[in-house]
């Protein structure tokens, strides 16, 4: 392709480069605070949670069931309203699984705040620490970052970053350039929309099975307002920083090693998408440098884009984390507690995590480990384990596990299994402990540096 360099106006350029610096200010700017280091979107977030902490409670408890009954209500009787609209067919007609978790979300919801049944529901021990500390907090966690998060995914700063990346991606991590910018999707934005723009360029042919495996495991990482969550979940949002950097170093170090390793290794090079056949990637046109061209996507996105955008992605990114997480937090939480509360079975399944913790020397090693495990089913659960560990190191790790493992069956695995790409329950599961046991080592050095 030839030609010469588009011309953008200025009020074009600043559309892009206005929002996308805000969006890195809020989330990544360190600013100190009390002798540590916290970002703009944590002081809000920490504003928030003092000033409304009165109200949290109630207003949690009124989501958490408004989302079962809704969901119970569109799933079995699918009025036109719902089903027309994608996002809220999406959001509310959904598997029994997600029902039944929305619908015990509600109910134990309302016996843990009334404390009504049984002590081993309501007790802070299992169903109060999910309840009434951790579903208060994403509230205020939720509304703060569903504000916020389209600057940094709907202006331009993914395409820009995506862009300038391109020539790395293929000597690290086997890959195309173009599949930095959904790798950058799942950084910046959310791992579940990474996956679903991964499955549909595979569809569309543009990765073949195998990219779109390694895409789909090593870059579907929680965005860095997630990480926030998780390490504010575990009690440490001023070590926000030194989590996110923790994270991120590994799984890059993962996401190097793993397309080199089995079963990634083992998949082929086909097109078993729906169109059958490859695309190849469109190179950067003559007439443009890498910076150009990069320059050109991102202004080019945020073309069109403004404050409508900017609460729309509000409102459906609230409206998610309300709806598919928090009554998910709140029932599998206060089963998953009181399974590790009154028996053995998460120690009896986590103990060769136990050992290799302790061979690492990472302190509560037996009671750090089950969230290893339990990272697999959903990262809040392995978060849920650290909030009731009383070391910085126990808490620090269990932050961390909640995603460097990536693949949690509760939105990943089922998205992925829902796909044309070519990973069934066994492959999976087979990936996941195998980036467990390696975090394990590669989470250690971490731990002693920062705690």
């Amino acid at each position: 392709m030839t030609g010469s360099r588009t011309k953008y106006s200025m009020a074009e350029i600043l559309r892009f480069i206005i929002p996308s610096a805000l969006g890195i200010i809020l989330f990544l700017v360190p600013v100190p605070q009390d002798g540590t280091l916290n970002t703009i979107l944590g002081i809000i977030i920490d504003w928030a949670k003092e000033t409304f902490k009165p109200f949290l409670t109630v207003a949690a408890m009124v989501l958490v069931v408004l989302s079962a009954v809704i969901t119970l209500y569109a799933s079995l009787v699918r009025p036109n309203f719902i089903v027309k609209s994608q996002f809220f067919k999406d959001l509310f007609v959904t598997r029994p699984l997600w029902i039944t978790s929305r619908v015990l979300g509600a109910v134990f919801f309302v016996m843990i705040y009334f404390k009504i049944g049984p002590e081993a529901i309501w007790s802070m021990d299992t169903g109060g620490t999910p309840a009434l500390v951790l579903a208060p907090s994403l509230l205020v966690i939720f509304s703060v970052l569903a504000a916020a998060v389209s600057l940094l995914t709907d202006f331009g700063l993914m395409e820009y970053i995506g862009t300038l990346a391109r020539p790395l991606m293929h000597p690290l991590f086997k890959l195309p350039g173009r599949s930095a910018i959904d790798c950058l999707a799942s950084w910046l934005g959310s791992n579940s929309v990474g996956v679903v723009i991964t499955t549909r360029l595979h569809d569309a042919g543009y990765y073949s099975d195998r990219e779109a495996s390694i895409i789909s495991i090593s870059f579907s990482v929680i965005s860095v307002a997630y990480i926030y969550v998780m390490a504010d979940f575990v009690g440490l949002p001023h070590m926000y920083f030194q989590i996110l950097i923790s994270i991120y170093a590994v799984c890059f170090i993962l996401a190097v090693l793993t397309p080199r390793i089995w079963p990634f290794k083992n998949i082929p090079d086909t097109y078993s998408g729906r169109s059958g056949q490859r695309i190849p990637e469109r190179e950067i046109p003559a007439g443009y440098s890498l910076k150009d061209w990069a320059l050109t996507s991102a202004v080019e996105r945020a073309k069109g884009e403004g404050l409508n955008t900017i609460l729309k992605t509000c409102y459906q990114t609230f409206s998610f984390l309300i709806v598919s997480t928090m009554p998910l937090v709140v029932s599998w939480g206060t089963i998953v507690l009181i399974i590790a509360t009154y028996t053995p079975v998460f120690q009896w399944i986590s103990l060769p995590f136990a050992w290799l913790l302790e061979l690492v020397k990472i302190p509560e090693a037996y009671k750090v480990a089950p969230a290893f495990v339990l990272a697999y089913a959903d990262q809040f659960l392995a978060a849920v384990i650290g909030a009731t560990c009383s070391t910085v190191a126990g808490k620090f790790m269990c932050a961390c596990i909640s995603a460097t493992g990536i693949i949690y069956m509760t939105e990943i695995g089922v998205l992925i299994l829902n796909s044309s790409i070519p990973l069934n329950f066994w492959k999976l599961t087979a990936i996941y402990f195998v980036r467990a046991v390696l975090s394990v080592f590669l989470l250690a050095p971490f731990v002693f540096l920062f705690c």
